[in-house]
């Protein structure tokens, strides 16, 4: 992904990082310590997870640790080679979609994206074995661009599971980036849809989780909104000093925090909570 507008300043509180909830239960914390746990494993079993070259064996991996119920790997072919999405889903109609990209960056020695792509494909794999969610999860081949983001380079995934017919148009598609940084700070994408965008911010305020303002960014929300989705993206685009190990090889597991992932998931429960009243 690739940001369009710098981060603005958030207000003290923001800065803070305070909220109007209680922050994270004690079902959060569970689920960030197995979060981290997973986006570790995947680090160091499948490093090298570029889109094309050692990503499909990495949705393998993640497919196999998933419940066998309800999850289907759906192999396609884009301009980098072979790809393939792991989609899962154990509800008759699930209230969202959860997406997370899981490939890495071709070209960067040593690079493993343990927060870029692991964090929150852990994140994913952990709600998922919780099983108590009633949403769809989407894990996405090829985000990342070789060169330069455009019709035949990035997002690639996104695009397919966009046009597959396999999402009803009138679900909505929260995508989850770079969300275990130890310095936590998540905004939303300004080019994501307005109303989940409020919806989503509503959820963080209840969950005790301050969310600030991303930007326009460029990821895989950017292809739902496209064809029709209500889509929002949840990333914290400011990793280490100055984004330094944003694609670089110091973008390892030991920059991941079990507390950030928590609070992620604080806010991803509660927006499905919100997101259940709507549909009632």
């Amino acid at each position: 992904m690739t940001r369009r507008a710098p981060l603005p300043l958030l207000c003290a509180a923001l800065a803070l990082g305070l909220g109007c909830g209680g922050g994270p239960t004690a079902a959060d914390r569970a689920v960030g310590e197995a979060a981290l746990a997973h986006a570790a494993a995947l680090c160091a079993e499948r490093p090298a997870r570029d889109a094309g070259r050692g990503s499909v064996a990495a949705a393998e991996w993640i497919a196999a640790r998933l419940p066998q119920e309800g999850t289907r790997l759906d192999r396609f072919e884009a301009a980098p080679g072979a790809l393939a999405n792991v989609w899962h889903c154990r509800v008759g109609r699930p209230v969202a979609a959860l997406a997370t990209h899981f490939d890495t960056k071709a070209g960067i020695p040593g690079f493993v994206g343990a927060n870029d792509g692991a964090s929150t494909t852990g994140l994913l794999l952990a709600l998922a074995a919780e099983g108590t969610l009633p949403v769809a999860y989407l894990f996405l081949d090829g985000e990342e661009c070789r060169v330069a983001y455009g019709a035949d380079d990035g997002l690639h995934g996104s695009w397919h599971a966009a046009r597959s017919g396999r999402l009803p148009k009138d679900l909505p598609v929260i995508v989850l980036d770079m969300l275990g940084d130890a310095g936590f700070n998540p905004g939303l994408a300004s080019n994501g849809s307005p109303w989940l965008n409020g919806l989503l911010r509503r959820a963080a305020r209840e969950a005790g989780v301050a969310v600030g303002d991303a930007g326009a960014v460029v990821d895989d929300h950017l292809p739902f909104v496209a064809e029709g989705y209500r889509a929002a993206n949840l990333i914290d685009f400011e990793y280490g000093p100055g984004n330094a190990w944003w694609h670089t090889a110091q973008d390892r597991p030991d920059k991941l925090s079990a507390g950030s992932l928590a609070r992620a998931a604080a806010v991803v429960r509660r927006a499905v909570a919100l997101l259940e009243q709507e549909t009632r």
